[in-house]
């Protein structure tokens, strides 16, 4: 790891290892990795992330298993996505509503759902509360003046 400059950051590190399966016949798979960063000077957050991968200390064969499973995780994420957009594309232009029995609240409130007690008992309470504290205050401006 070494500071190019106050913002530039480099770390090359390697990654060595065998193919899962005949490791014999392909040999090792060595790829020297170059990370470049370019850091904000202030916050130390990461602007711009640069790789250089070289594989050239690897053999002809481990190189070709490395690009054939590099290129399988690609295509199997890349269907992953096709298949989220897919998804959400359906959700979107689909049945706007699946159930008829609910409706959903164009205003978004979430403590619409949330219903208060209105009982007559809290009523009561209520009035009593506010007679109690006038009573009070009667009778301390009474002694006061």
């Amino acid at each position: 790891m070494s500071m190019q400059s106050t913002s530039v950051l480099n770390i090359k590190w390697t990654i060595r290892g065998r193919p899962k399966i005949s490791a014999r016949v392909s040999g090792d798979v060595i790829i020297y990795i170059n990370s470049t960063f370019t850091l904000n000077q202030i916050s130390g957050q990461v602007l711009e992330h640069q790789e250089d991968w070289d594989l050239s200390a690897s053999s002809g064969l481990g190189q070709a298993y490395f690009w054939a499973s590099r290129w399988l995780y690609v295509t199997v994420e890349a269907g992953k996505d096709v298949t989220d957009l897919v998804n959400d594309l359906k959700k979107r232009f689909g049945k706007e509503e699946e159930r008829p029995d609910i409706f959903s609240d164009p205003s978004g409130d979430p403590t619409k759902f949330f219903q208060t007690d209105n009982s007559y008992q809290r009523d009561v309470y209520q009035v009593g509360l506010f007679l109690a504290v006038v009573y009070l205050v009667v009778q301390f401006l009474r002694f006061t003046l």
